[in-house]
Order: C-alpha cells, then sequence, then structure tokens
C-alpha cells in the first residue's frame, strides 16, 4: 500500500459505494466529509504506528461540518465501533439510516475527542446527475450544473456546489467579473444548483426592473460576492 491509501473516496456516501451492497436500496445517512486511509509510509511519516481514517474535507453545513469535524482529524471509533481501516468506516456508514445520532472518535492533535453527530439526507444539490447547460447571451455567459463529469473536466475542488461558468462571452456584461471555471454558489442569498434557478433570480430582477441580482462567486481565488448585470 502506497503511503496514500488507495482507498480515497467520498463520505458523502449513498451511490457510487453501494451500488454493489444489498444495502443500497436503502438511503444511508449523509455524512457530509471526504475521509482518506492511512498507509503504512503515511503513519510511519507521523513517528509512530497510527490507524483509522484521515479526515480531509468537511462539506459546509452538513452533518460533519455541524458535529465540529476538522480536516485532519483522525477517526478511530464511529458508532461504538472500532476504526482501524478504510474498510472498517465503510461497514460502519453503510448501516446508518437518515435522523440517526451516532457517536465518533477522533484524534486531533494528539488528543482523543468524542464528537455527536446527527445523520442527514443527501441534499439534491449533491444529486446532480445530468450536466444541464444554461446560456444567457443577453449577458455573455454560460453555466452548467455540475455532475461528476463536469466536476472533473473543470477539476473542481470536492466540496464545490453550485453552477459552473464553461463560458465567458469577451463582448458580454460579465468579461470582468466571472471567469470559466467560477462555480456560482448563491443567487440573491439563495444556494442553486441548478440553471433554471439561476434563470428565476434573473427573470424576477427583470420583471421588478433591478439592474442585477447578487451571486456568491467561489473560484481559485476564493469566495466572494458580485453584482450579476441582467439589465
Amino acid at each position: 500500500m502506497s503511503s496514500i491509501s488507495r482507498l480515497v473516496l467520498y463520505l458523502v456516501l449513498s451511490t457510487a459505494i453501494l451500488v454493489t451492497t444489498p444495502l443500497a436500496r436503502a438511503e444511508v445517512g449523509f455524512v457530509g466529509m471526504q475521509v482518506q486511509g492511512i498507509g503504512e509510509c503515511a503513519a510511519a511519516a507521523l513517528g509512530h504506528k497510527t490507524t483509522g481514517v484521515l479526515v480531509k474535507d468537511v462539506a459546509v453545513g452538513e452533518a460533519a461540518a455541524m458535529a465540529g469535524f476538522r480536516r485532519g482529524d483522525l477517526i478511530v471509533k464511529f458508532d461504538r465501533k472500532n476504526i482501524k481501516k478504510f474498510d472498517d468506516l465503510i461497514a460502519a456508514v453503510i448501516k446508518t439510516t437518515p435522523g440517526k445520532k451516532v457517536s465518533v472518535i477522533v484524534i486531533r492533535a494528539g488528543k482523543r475527542h468524542s464528537l455527536s453527530m446527527r445523520l442527514g439526507k443527501r441534499p439534491a444539490s449533491w444529486q446532480v446527475k445530468k450536466a444541464g447547460f444554461r446560456n444567457y447571451p443577453e449577458i455573455g455567459f454560460t453555466v452548467s450544473a455540475i455532475n461528476q463529469k463536469i466536476r472533473e473536466q473543470f477539476s473542481l475542488p470536492w466540496g464545490a456546489v453550485g453552477l459552473v461558468v464553461t463560458l465567458v462571452d469577451k463582448n458580454g456584461k460579465v468579461t470582468s467579473g466571472l471567469a470559466p471555471g467560477d462555480v456560482i454558489v448563491q443567487a440573491n442569498l439563495k444556494d442553486i444548483w441548478e440553471p433554471s434557478q439561476l434563470t428565476r433570480q434573473i427573470e424576477t430582477a427583470r420583471k421588478k426592473k433591478l439592474p442585477g441580482i447578487l451571486i456568491l462567486i467561489e473560484s481559485a481565488r476564493g469566495f466572494r460576492y458580485s453584482v450579476l448585470p441582467v439589465n
């Protein structure tokens, strides 16, 4: 096994991992974190024998974030089951259901911490299967819903949720505000993940004769709010 375990998968577990198991028909509790197993070389780099599963990332607003998980937490116990390797965690999580409250023990900065987490349902924004595109020629850009193929095409972070900008017209109204690969996370302070949601906000603003809508953009520079001109 390499220093970084080959078992790098997402603990947003409801789909790919479960389709091969008998429990696939039941909805599994949504954890909302990305994890990674520890290989022998990685454990050696820490200077001592280490077992467990590392937290790589935490989805904003979901169960793990609300429970207080952090990057670098080492999960050693989940729902009263000892976690020594990645498969142990998978086996424990697939037995959960939305709404279940589980206790988790993590090692953080060398100290044991007990966390309590109530698992949720997989949000609609994490269930996008089809990359629906929408072009706004009068504004000068095109967006797409984010499915796995689009996520890989634009090298989007694991936790990015929203609409990715795929094209920007160099003669359009947003040439200095948006770039391909930017993710529009919110429109007028409402989370969006389907083009129709952005379209409704634009159409509403036009009916009210407003100059633009407020959008939250995630890019390589971080998050920022900006006004998208619509008239």
